[in-house]
Parts: structure tokens; C-alpha cells; sequence
């Protein structure tokens, strides 16, 4: 018996281990997509789309000098499984190998932005496992199986310049530097002459048949952390109506700060000048075409926010060539580019999505929008939903239960049945666009009516006569005595109508019409689109937009845990 009940114990000390070890998985698993939600946040575009999938965002590599190659980018040239004979196969590699190094090397002569490229082993290597990578996926396994010729001339044909274009940019990393544009402060852009960009020490500077590219950077860090570039141009603006400048940049993504500075040069006799510098940095993290906005006067607009404000200070650049006219048209502008330490790297390149999201889109209207929206619609849904269910659980009328059960049988029909009257309804009121259509309609529910119906109806009646008999008015009574007793239902009522209004995105986008208004849902969905794929800053807008929710949930936490178990278990 002794050793009965012993194995009994083994076996029910068992059964509880592998129970928890259960429970543990299972909230593991739940985890795993706010963990892919959290590391996507921080990964840049490549990173999101790699293969194979990459778990982890990796760290920025210390770049030193520019040009460089991004190095082991895509996975070594691996014979295709169509390919039976391994004979056949080392002797057709090589031949590959060539033939699309040749073909990438044409279809980059012929591209201007291209054209400029520094030839290197490295270079030939990367691009050529790059576009292989492409050709095995794309290419059907029936041109594997044919002769030399024919795979050479699928290969051939298989390249296409656009992929060329793909894989050079995502290898080769360079700083160019776009046509200037100035703008006043009506707006204009008045044409300036080609700006001649000169290079200071630890740089050098390539010219480009491209009449959109000014200049092809090349720097190097020696003694120092900062290299830079001046130009001095013709500014058909005067200075004090130029409203921002405008130098279009496609970044090495070396996450190195780069930065303008405005000068006017002096008159004959004059050694004071006005000089405009910015107030933070531009980060080149980022291997594709971005303007960079410098701002010198005006007030930014609300989609704006990423343009670099420049301030203006009075120095002394005797050393600069005088204008002789007075007229301060001459500008001198100064291109510096700073390498900050590595901790500083690395933390600029982890918050990029999260900048760039306040950069690109007004989140924190969206944000406002959205907790002032789910905010009024749980308060007014906790006030109506509570007062009916209060009627429905204390007082007797006639049609009392036909009511109810309309009340419980509206929970069945759909809502997407009710967007065209709901629709004609706001329409015919004049509250399209408005918050209104969003908060009111929505402030009673079915659901939460029979929630609180269903938790008010377990308070003794005794106790409301008692209060009636103290001289306590019926409004009092909710107020003092039903409310306070019902404190759990009404967490777990104010969990479910904050969630429900926060994630809400069909009925507002079909009412919004100004993207001042729009609520989160819909601000974060514009991030995706046919010619924008922002995941990375969809993924941390999205996890942002989870902190209200989960400060709600450990602030009701208490009364949300006791209102879904109040009458589990009986006394």
C-alpha cells in the first residue's frame, strides 16, 4: 500500500510537471508574435525581408570609408538541386559565374547612376551571388536539366536590368549628393546654376553623366572623426526669404551624421557674416534617395516635423572671398560628415523605424485622436450601459422581457449590416468626418447591457429599499449604492470597450475624411501601400500603440480578473 501510494505521488508530481511545462509553452507561444513584433522594430528593411528569415536585428558593421561593399550580403553560389551531374556542374559554374558578372557589368554601364561604380573583386563576388540567389528562384527546374548553351542563355535573358539595379544598390554603398533646390518663402524654387561641390581633406569627389547627380562622395577618416565638402553658389533668393534648402542624398546607411551649414559671404571690407547652422544632424542610415530639408525660415507645417531646423548666429569668416556687391546672394555652403562613436551608431541605427515614424506620419495626432475617441466611448459606454442594465435588473415594466430578449437578439447581426443605414443616418445629420459619429452611435451596446443586467440582478433588493427608505433618490441609489458594488463588471466592461474603440479601423475610415482626424489604425495602415512599404515603422507604431492597452490592463487588472470569475464558485 505505502509503495502504491508513493508511485501515486511520482505519478501525480509528474502529471503536475509536465502540466506547468504545458502552461509555460503555451505562453510562450502566445508571446512569440509580440516578440517578432518587438525585434522587427528594430531591423531595417533588409533585415525584415531576408533569406532565410532573420530572427534577431544584427548590429552595424564600423565603416571607416565610403565607398565600401557590404560584405557576405547573400549566400554562396550552391548547385541547383535540377543539376543531377556534379562533372557537369564544376564545369558550368565558372561559365555562370562570368556570364552574369558580364551581364551586370553592361546593364551598370548603361546606367547613369551607375556608371561610376569602383570595380573590385568584393564587388563582382557579392553582385554575382546576389543575382544567382534570383535566378535559381525564378528560373523553373526544366532549364537545369538542358545543355550548357541553353542554361547560358536562360541565364542571359533571365537578368534584367531592375535586378541589376536591386542587388548593386543593396552591396555597393556610396554617398551621392543630388541637384540643390532653394525655396522661398511663397513657395517658389527659382532655377540656380550646377552647383560645383569641392573636396577638403580626406575626400574626393567623382562628377556623374547623370544631370541629377551632383557629385559622387568618396571620404575617408584619417586623424580626425569629421571630412567635408564646400560649394559656393548664386543665390537668386536673399537669404532672409530663403525657407528651407532642399539637397536630395542617397546615404551610405554607415549611420554617420552628416550636416549643412549656410553661410553669406561678406561685402569688400566686411569680416561679419551671417551663418546658418542646423540643429541636429541628418543620420545616413538609409542606402536609398532622401531629401534632406535645412530649414532657415517659416514655421514647419504638422507633416514637416522631419525637416532640420537651422539656426542663425553672426561669425567672423575673413578667411572667405568677398562678394564685393553687398547684396548677400553669395552663399557658401559646407557638407560635413561626422562619425559618432559606436555606441552611438548602434543606438541610431535600433531607433531608426521609431524616428523615422515621427518624421514621416503626425503619430501623435494619431495618438491623441485615438485615446480621446476610445477614452469618451468607454466612459459613455460604462455610463449608459450600466444605467440600462440597472433598469433591466431592478424595475418591472410591461414588455419588460420582450425587450430584453430585441436587446440580446441585436448581438446576432452583424455590424457590417449596418454600415450602409448607419452611414445614410450620419449623412443625413452632417456628422461625416466628425468624432461624433464615431463616439455616439456606439455608446450603448448590447453586450454591455446584459453584462451589468446580469451582475446587478445578484444585489439583494433589500438593500435598495433600504436605501430608499433613508431618503436616497433613485439616481443616488445607482450612484452610491449599485455602482460601487459592481466595480468588477465595470473593469471588465471598461477593458473591453477601450479595447473594441482603440482597435476600431472600418467604421472611422469610412467616416474620417481629414488625415488630421485619423485614429491610429488608419494612420498606421498608410504605412503600407502600393508604392510604400514601411514595415519597420508599422511594426513600432504598433507596438507603441499596445502601451495604452497594457497600462489599462494592469490598472484594471484586479477588478478585470474578479468580474470574469464573480459566480464561478459557489458558497
Amino acid at each position: 500500500m505505502n509503495e502504491n501510494k508513493k508511485n501515486r505521488r511520482v505519478v501525480i508530481k509528474i502529471s503536475r510537471g509536465i502540466g506547468y511545462l504545458l502552461l509555460v509553452g503555451a505562453a510562450f507561444c502566445t508571446m512569440i508574435p509580440m516578440l517578432w513584433l518587438l525585434t522587427s522594430s528594430f531591423k531595417t528593411a533588409n533585415e525584415i525581408f531576408a533569406v532565410p528569415i532573420q530572427v534577431l536585428p544584427s548590429f552595424p558593421q564600423r565603416v571607416e570609408s565610403s565607398p565600401y561593399i557590404v560584405e557576405n550580403a547573400y549566400r554562396n553560389i550552391e548547385k541547383p538541386d535540377a543539376v543531377d551531374d556534379e562533372t557537369a556542374w564544376e564545369t558550368l559554374a565558372p561559365e555562370l559565374t562570368q556570364v552574369i558578372w558580364n551581364q551586370a557589368k553592361s546593364h551598370a554601364a548603361a546606367n547613369a547612376q551607375l556608371s561610376n561604380y569602383v570595380a573590385s573583386d568584393e564587388l563582382q563576388w557579392e553582385i554575382v551571388e546576389g543575382l544567382w540567389q534570383q535566378l535559381v528562384a525564378g528560373l523553373p527546374d526544366e532549364v537545369w536539366g538542358g545543355t550548357t548553351d541553353s542554361i547560358v542563355a536562360a541565364v542571359q535573358e533571365a537578368i534584367i536590368p531592375e535586378a541589376v539595379d536591386t542587388i548593386w544598390g543593396s552591396v555597393y554603398r556610396e554617398v551621392v549628393v543630388g541637384t540643390l533646390q532653394i525655396e522661398d518663402l511663397d513657395f517658389n524654387r527659382p532655377p540656380i546654376e550646377s552647383v560645383r561641390w569641392e573636396a577638403e581633406t580626406g575626400t574626393s569627389i567623382r562628377t556623374s553623366s547623370d544631370p541629377q547627380t551632383a557629385a559622387h562622395l568618396s571620404y575617408e577618416f584619417r586623424e580626425g572623426k569629421t571630412v567635408r565638402i564646400a560649394a559656393t553658389i548664386s543665390s537668386p533668393i536673399p537669404v532672409e526669404r530663403i525657407r528651407r534648402v532642399i539637397l536630395p542624398i542617397r546615404g551610405d546607411a554607415s549611420y554617420h551624421h552628416l550636416g549643412l551649414t549656410v553661410s553669406v559671404l561678406p561685402s569688400t571690407g566686411n569680416t561679419r557674416s551671417i551663418t546658418y547652422q542646423p540643429t541636429r544632424s541628418f543620420i545616413l542610415e538609409s542606402a536609398l534617395w532622401k531629401d534632406t530639408v535645412w530649414r532657415l525660415h517659416g514655421m514647419p507645417g504638422e507633416l514637416e516635423s522631419s525637416h532640420i531646423t537651422m539656426e542663425q548666429m553672426e561669425t567672423n569668416i575673413a578667411s572667405l572671398p568677398a562678394t564685393g556687391t553687398g547684396s548677400g546672394s553669395q552663399l557658401f555652403l559646407q557638407l560635413t560628415i561626422h562619425q559618432p562613436g559606436y555606441f552611438s551608431i548602434v543606438w541610431d541605427k535600433f531607433t531608426s523605424n521609431y524616428r523615422n515614424l515621427w518624421k514621416t506620419v503626425p503619430y501623435n495626432r494619431y495618438f491623441i485622436n485615438s485615446v480621446f475617441i476610445a477614452t469618451a466611448s468607454t466612459l459613455l459606454t460604462l455610463f449608459f450601459c450600466s444605467l440600462g442594465g440597472y433598469a433591466f435588473a431592478k424595475y418591472k415594466f410591461r414588455g419588460q422581457k420582450i425587450l430584453f430578449g430585441i436587446l440580446l437578439a441585436s448581438m446576432m447581426v452583424p455590424f457590417q449590416v449596418l454600415l450602409v443605414p448607419l452611414f445614410g443616418l450620419m449623412y443625413d445629420i452632417g456628422w461625416l468626418n466628425s468624432y461624433k459619429a464615431i463616439i455616439i452611435p456606439f455608446s450603448v451596446g448590447a453586450f454591455g447591457v446584459f453584462l451589468m443586467r446580469q451582475f446587478i440582478v445578484s444585489i439583494p433588493s433589500e438593500l435598495l429599499d433600504a436605501a430608499r427608505i433613508d431618503g436616497c433618490s433613485e439616481f443616488g441609489i445607482y450612484y452610491r449604492v449599485v455602482l460601487p458594488i459592481i466595480k468588477p463588471a465595470l473593469g471588465a466592461l471598461t477593458i473591453y470597450s477601450f479595447l473594441g474603440s482603440w482597435n476600431g479601423y472600418l467604421w472611422p475610415l469610412i467616416i474620417l475624411r481629414d488625415e488630421v482626424k485619423y485614429t491610429l489604425p488608419i494612420g498606421l495602415a498608410n504605412l503600407v501601400g502600393t508604392y510604400r512599404q514601411d514595415y519597420g515603422m508599422l511594426m513600432a507604431g504598433t507596438l507603441l500603440s499596445l502601451m495604452p492597452i497594457v497600462i489599462l490592463f494592469l490598472a484594471m487588472q484586479r477588478e478585470f480578473v474578479q468580474g470574469i470569475t464573480l459566480g464561478s464558485v459557489k458558497e
